[in-house]
């Protein structure tokens, strides 16, 4: 009786198709990281325009309601207006990407240290004043950034005002206010227009400008 006798065979990947695999396997792998890559950038786009958007708002929001303010004031009994010229409670600094305001916040009759406030771009940089003692220039004083430059950098803040003044007794009206009240009755209505531009300081490509108009709610009225 004959008998078979079968060898066990053995069986591998060939040359030729450990090649193919290996590629096959880089185009799942490069198609896996490039959409990974995709993914990042478009959540690092949406994290850098929700930023911007934010800290370019927040900087605004400070700056228009802090400005409002300028000129309130509540009479002390026996005191007369701190303001008694044109000027002494809201200019713009030309030339300098500052405006220097003040008020009286404690309702004291005068203007304290801490009274004195204003807004600058230095340094790329966006400063609120928080205390000084007149109203001269853009250097002075306590500044303090609102801005974050690790961020992003300010490329622009100008200030324009945009204040209509009356002399009531003069024939003209909306003449330019003088320096000082004399014996006209003056009526200035203040506004500010204002533009800031910013850019995303790791990305340059980001960018966004803003511009806001303040009303100041405190006419100048003298006579």
């Amino acid at each position: 009786m004959m008998h078979k006798s079968y060898r066990s065979g053995e069986y591998g990947f060939t040359l030729i198709e450990l090649m193919i695999g290996l590629l096959i396997g880089l185009i799942v792998l490069s198609g896996a990281t490039y959409i990974f890559l995709i993914t990042v950038k478009s959540s690092r786009d949406v994290m850098y325009s929700a930023r911007l958007n934010q800290e370019l708002a927040a900087a605004v929001s400070i700056i228009a309601g802090d400005m409002r303010r300028a000129g309130a004031w509540r009479q002390v009994a026996g005191n007369s207006s701190p303001y008694s010229d044109i000027g002494m409670d809201f200019k713009v600094v030309s030339g300098a990407n500052c405006v220097l305001y003040n008020y009286d916040a404690d309702g004291s009759g005068a203007i304290g240290t801490t009274e004195y406030h204003g807004v600058r771009l230095l340094n790329s940089v966006l400063e609120l004043k928080s205390s000084g003692t007149d109203m001269s220039n853009c250097t002075s004083g306590q500044w303090d950034p609102i801005t974050d430059d690790n961020f992003m950098t300010i490329t622009e803040a100008t200030f324009l005002d945009q204040s209509v003044c009356t002399v009531i007794t003069s024939t003209t009206s909306s003449a330019a206010c003088p320096a000082a009240v004399g014996t006209d009755e003056v009526r200035s209505v203040r506004e500010l227009d204002f533009t800031i531009s910013a850019e995303v300081k790791n990305d340059t490509s980001w960018k966004k400008t803003v511009q806001e108009s303040v009303r100041i709610r405190n006419d100048f009225y003298a006579h």
